[in-house]
């Protein structure tokens, strides 16, 4: 009898111990999927909506989505014209509640008027085709630079509010750009904007 408490003591020990382990092992929270050189086409009606590109996408048990090397997205209009692009150092899908999040060197370029917006963070929401953040922004625009705070626009970048703006600059005008038509640069999708606007007043 003396020799049984010892005993169910270890075996009590032992079977923690390897709850312990299981539950360790069942509350992993990384990626279940990681792949590299995402291109992907998304349609609607044999009629091209959106275009991702990603040098890397991991995707989540929740069906979360991370791009940590840098995001492009092209945005396509009803007939399937391209209508805007966004590029970012990097991203994320948040799949509960159906929105991306774009981080680091954020530049939208809107194709109907030419305008380029630049921020630190841009939130895009799919089903409600828009895009808003509380962040500093600063958006080049028929020869003008726009400063502020806070922003909701468009997806195509049509259509844009900076909802606390703090001035406006005259800059030179530059020539345009040889693109080809979808305006993707492979080589420049995820590298930094260097551009210096002449003119342009140190704050």
């Amino acid at each position: 009898m003396k020799h049984i408490f010892p005993l169910i003591l270890m075996l009590s020990i032992l079977s923690c111990e390897s709850k312990k382990s299981v539950l360790e092992k069942e509350t992993y929270d990384g990626p279940s999927v990681a792949m590299d050189s995402i291109d992907v086409l998304i349609s609607d009606s044999a009629i091209t909506k959106l275009r991702l590109v990603a040098p890397r996408q991991m995707v989540y048990e929740n069906e979360d989505r991370d791009f940590p090397n840098g995001i492009y997205l092209e945005f396509y209009n009803d007939v399937g014209i391209l209508s805007s692009t966004l590029r970012a150092n990097s991203g994320y899908y948040f799949a509960e509640e159906d929105y991306y999040k774009a981080e680091g060197d954020v530049q939208m370029h809107g194709i109907a008027k030419g305008d380029e917006l630049h921020t630190e963070l841009l939130n895009w929401v799919p089903k409600e085709e828009r895009i808003h953040t509380d962040k500093f922004v600063t958006i080049k625009s028929d020869g003008e630079l726009l400063k502020g705070e806070g922003l909701e626009a468009s997806e195509d970048f049509d259509e844009y509010t900076i909802l606390n703006p703090t001035g406006v600059m005259n800059i030179s005008p530059n020539k345009k750009k040889n693109e080809d038509e979808s305006g993707f640069d492979e080589d420049l999708v995820f590298e930094e904007d260097t551009t210096v606007y002449e003119n342009e007043i140190e704050e």
